[in-house]
This record gives C-alpha cells, structure tokens and sequence, in this order.
C-alpha cells in the first residue's frame, strides 16, 4: 500500500521569485486575452448565424475565463497555487 503524499501545488516563495511568476503571468495574460476575445467573437458570429452558441466554444470560453481567475487569485497573494503552465490545467480542489 503506497501512503506517499501527492507532491504540494502551493508554492512558498521570497518576494523576488514570486515577482518573477507574476511577471511571467502578466505576459501570458496579455495572449490569454486575446484567446478569450477570439473566442467571444466566434460564440457571437455563430449565435448571430445560426441562432445557438457552440458547445467547444462554451468549453474554451470556461477553461479561459478560470485559468484568469485564479491568475488574478495569485497575483493578488489569495493563493499561493500557481497558475498553469506552473500547474496542471483546469479547475483545482482547494
């Protein structure tokens, strides 16, 4: 029976390195951002054409609009999990 714990998604950092993430998240928000409003505009074009939204774009438009959150959660020290690329994509159970 293996009892090992899972490895610690939650970081303890000194200020520097931390500024360094949250730099490296700023960049990656900026083409986040971009990805979202792609995704705005296709859910918009296909609700103005065919009257329903896609179901992919629902999945992406989700999957975006969390990674953001808990980016924000980060940067603003009310977490100490790292955003993805630094932590696997997706919700998380904290």
């Amino acid at each position: 029976m293996n009892t090992s714990t899972p490895p610690d998604p939650h970081i303890e950092t000194n200020a520097f390195l931390r500024l360094i993430f949250m730099v490296l998240c700023f960049a990656l928000f900026g083409v986040v951002r971009l990805l979202l409003w792609a995704v705005v505009a296709f859910q918009f074009l296909a609700h103005l054409f065919t009257g329903r939204v896609t179901e992919r774009g629902q999945r992406w438009g989700h999957a975006l609009s969390t990674w953001i959150y808990q980016m924000m959660l980060f940067m603003a020290y009310n977490t100490e999990r790292m955003p993805f690329p630094f932590t696997s994509f997706g919700p998380h159970d904290d």
